[in-house]
C-alpha cells in the first residue's frame, strides 16, 4: 500500500510542478497565441492529474487538507476552461448542468473546509498553516462558487465577461496552487512564517490579476468608442 500511495505521491508532486511551470508560462504569453493555448491546455492537464492524485492520496491517508485543496484549485481551472464554452451568457446562452453542479459542489465542499480550520483553529491554535489555508481556502472556494455561479442566475451585461471570467479562474487555480506549495513546503522544511507563505501568492498574484482585468476592461471600452 505505501509503495501505491508513493507511486501517486509521485505523480502529484510531478504534475503540480508541471502545472506551476506551464501555467506561467501561459500567464506571461499572448493571450489567444498558440503559445498561450498550447501551455495552457498542458497546465489545465497538469492541474487534473494534481486533483485526481490528490484526492486519491487524500481518500486513503485520510487527509481532509489534501482533498479540499486539491478540489478548490480544479475548480477554478475547471470554471476557466468551461467559460470559453459559455461566451454567450450574456445572450441568454444556458450553463449545463455539470456546471451548476460543479459550483454547488465546490461551495458545499469549501463550506466544509471553513469549518475544519475553525475546528483545528479554536482546539490546537490558529497559528498553523493548516488551519490558515482550511479557513483562507475555504472563504476564498465559496466565493469563487457564488462568482461562477452568478452569471448562470443573472445575465452579465458586457460581452467579454469570458474573458475576465477565463483570467481569473486560471489565475485563481494558479495561485492557490502555489499557496499550497509554499504552505507545504513550510510546514516540511520551516523556510518562512507560516502566515506570509499562505499570503504572498496572493498580495503579489491578485494586483497581477486586476491588472489584467482592467487591461481588458479598457481594452474593450476602447475599441466600443472607436
Amino acid at each position: 500500500m505505501n509503495d501505491f500511495v508513493d507511486y501517486f505521491l509521485f505523480i502529484h508532486i510531478l504534475a503540480g510542478i508541471l502545472s506551476l511551470i506551464f501555467g506561467f508560462l501561459a500567464i506571461i504569453s499572448l493571450k489567444g497565441g498558440k503559445m498561450h493555448k498550447r501551455m495552457g491546455r498542458v497546465y489545465a492537464l497538469s492541474m487534473m492529474m494534481v486533483f485526481l492524485s490528490g484526492t486519491l492520496i487524500a481518500g486513503i491517508k485520510s487527509n481532509t487538507f489534501l482533498f479540499l485543496i486539491a478540489f478548490l484549485s480544479f475548480y477554478s481551472v475547471f470554471c476557466g476552461v468551461r467559460i470559453l464554452k459559455l461566451k454567450q451568457l450574456h445572450l441568454q446562452q444556458k450553463a449545463k448542468w455539470y456546471d451548476w453542479f460543479a459550483g454547488i459542489l465546490n461551495a458545499i465542499v469549501n463550506v466544509v473546509f471553513v469549518i475544519v480550520g475553525l475546528y483545528y483553529g479554536f482546539t490546537y491554535g490558529f497559528n498553523s498553516g493548516g488551519t490558515l489555508l482550511s479557513i483562507g481556502f475555504g472563504i476564498g472556494g465559496v466565493l469563487i462558487s457564488y462568482t461562477n455561479l452568478l452569471p448562470f442566475i443573472k445575465r452579465p451585461e458586457e460581452s467579454y465577461h469570458w474573458y475576465l471570467s477565463h483570467i481569473g479562474n486560471m489565475m485563481g487555480g494558479y495561485i492557490a496552487t502555489l499557496t499550497a506549495f509554499l504552505s507545504t513546503m513550510v510546514t516540511r522544511f520551516e523556510l518562512m512564517n507560516p502566515f506570509v507563505a499562505f499570503a504572498l501568492p496572493s498580495l503579489i498574484g491578485i494586483p497581477i490579476l486586476f491588472w489584467y482585468q482592467s487591461q481588458i476592461k479598457k481594452q474593450y471600452n476602447t475599441s466600443k468608442i472607436n
